[in-house]
């Protein structure tokens, strides 16, 4: 598999995963155009945060293409479990609020609440509301020693105002059946959908707004001109643009960009499907399509019942791309299930398995604006990026176009680097370790 610390941008043509998604998807992606020789902005990626950058600028009367290295939705936008959540990176508020007050919690807080309104914004200009499902999102204390901080957690949440409720453990038990469910916060306002569908929809308002999307076609060298722009390479040719916009997050290839390369640490998350469970197994473990849920492990692992009565489970993968389509990897996630639900034991088989590249930032969460001259970029999600793209390409393009950001840390500071990043790998390995013993 593509791994962007050891190999250059991915080729044209790479097939996509075997995921679920790309097995059961019809979607309806726009036409895409050969490469233009100059344009006003390049957008890499066109994945969610591309598509709407590009989108934004077009709105805005300017010329943009977007390159893919693929076909569109290629990385993280197509392979993600659909969980759209009102957060990004690994801080909560009250964390924020310990850091830089609770007024800049506050402001946090409303920036997530704006981007959950844009993705709200672009199910619209998809028939089915990309198979939205409105039960909320459950946090969900996997042991009894969880619960106390994930209830503490919930009382700094209502001083923000935030749509949360709590659960106990009689009242979860009736909309899940586990040993590892003591306890949970559900947020109301959150939501999980077809993540192939929301990137289809995202990229049709993308060129209906005018943007140029070219897909199969790697940039392979991008070289700032200073104020004549930015030279890049393509497959398809040379291309002269006045700004760059790098959007390609947990894909974006060490060797690309020197300035990038030590400032995120690309992480495998793994999924797997079960075949479609019975009803009786359906019952037995409570679960129904309308919820999205993780728990409140270290290495956590994140799952939904799908509409068709799959199981979707999810968790850290292998540390290099070379071992990911191991099949331990997905046997562990399998053994996982089973904890979580050992009514399900006879269940010895998953049905799909793909994974995808997170971008983890060495302080937790995201940087979206200006590197370096006439190039931008948006990236360090840290796997909560689904609902938040809408608004970093939104606010990436508005960075682009010279405009003032709100003053708050995802957009005021750089990605900073990470100490010892040969070493990275082996940091993640270690932490990984002590992560699961811990859980």
């Amino acid at each position: 598999m593509y791994d962007p610390l050891v190999n250059a941008p991915p080729g044209p043509h790479d097939a996509p995963e075997p995921s679920y998604w790309q097995q059961h998807t019809q979607a309806e992606f726009p036409e895409c155009v050969d490469a233009p020789e100059e344009v006003e902005f390049a957008v890499i990626g066109a994945g969610y945060t591309g598509l709407n950058a590009a989108r934004v600028l077009a709105e805005n009367g300017h010329s943009v293409a977007v390159f893919e290295a693929n076909q569109l939705a290629w990385g993280c936008s197509s392979r993600n479990a659909g969980f759209v959540m009102k957060s990004t990176g690994r801080l909560g508020l009250s964390a924020w609020a310990e850091r830089l007050g609770a007024d800049i919690a506050q402001d946090i807080a409303d920036e997530h609440q704006k981007a959950l309104q844009l993705v709200e914004e672009t199910l619209r200009y998809c028939p089915s509301q990309c198979q939205r499902q409105n039960g909320g999102y459950l946090k969900i204390a996997h042991r009894n020693s969880a619960v106390a901080p994930l209830k503490q957690q919930y009382e700094q949440l209502k001083k923000f105002n935030q749509p949360v409720e709590w659960l106990t453990q009689n009242q979860l038990s009736g909309l899940i059946s586990s040993p590892q469910a003591h306890a949970a916060l559900r947020f109301t306002d959150c939501f999980t959908l077809n993540p192939i569908l929301l990137a289809a929809a995202t990229a049709r308002r993308a060129t209906a707004a005018g943007a140029q999307l070219v897909e199969h076609c790697p940039v392979t060298q991008a070289v700032s001109l200073g104020g004549k722009g930015v030279y890049l390479q393509t497959a398809k040719g040379s291309v002269r643009a006045r700004k760059l916009l790098v959007c390609s997050n947990g894909y974006t290839s060490g060797k690309l960009l020197p300035e990038l390369a030590s400032r995120s640490l690309p992480v495998l998350s793994s999924i797997i499907t079960t075949p479609p469970l019975s009803n009786e197994q359906v019952e037995s473990i409570k679960l129904s399509p309308q919820y999205a849920i993780m728990d409140t492990r270290i290495l956590k692992y994140y799952f939904r019942l799908l509409p068709d009565n799959r199981l979707l489970f999810g968790g850290r993968g292998a540390i290099q791309g070379k071992s990911a389509e191991k099949p331990i990897y997905a046997k562990r996630l399998l053994q996982a299930l089973h904890q979580t639900f050992p009514q399900l034991r006879e269940v010895n088989k998953w049905e799909y398995f793909w994974s995808g590249w997170v971008s983890v930032s060495l302080d937790d969460y995201p940087r979206v604006g200006k590197v370096k001259d006439n190039i931008y970029a948006s990236m360090g999600y840290c796997g909560a990026g689904v609902g938040f793209t809408a608004l970093a390409g939104q606010r990436l393009a508005e960075a682009a176009m010279e405009k003032n950001l709100p003053e708050l840390p995802y957009y005021q500071s750089k990605l900073k680097p990470f100490p010892l990043p040969r070493f990275r790998r082996l940091g993640q390995w270690l932490y990984y370790h002590y992560g699961r013993l811990r859980d």
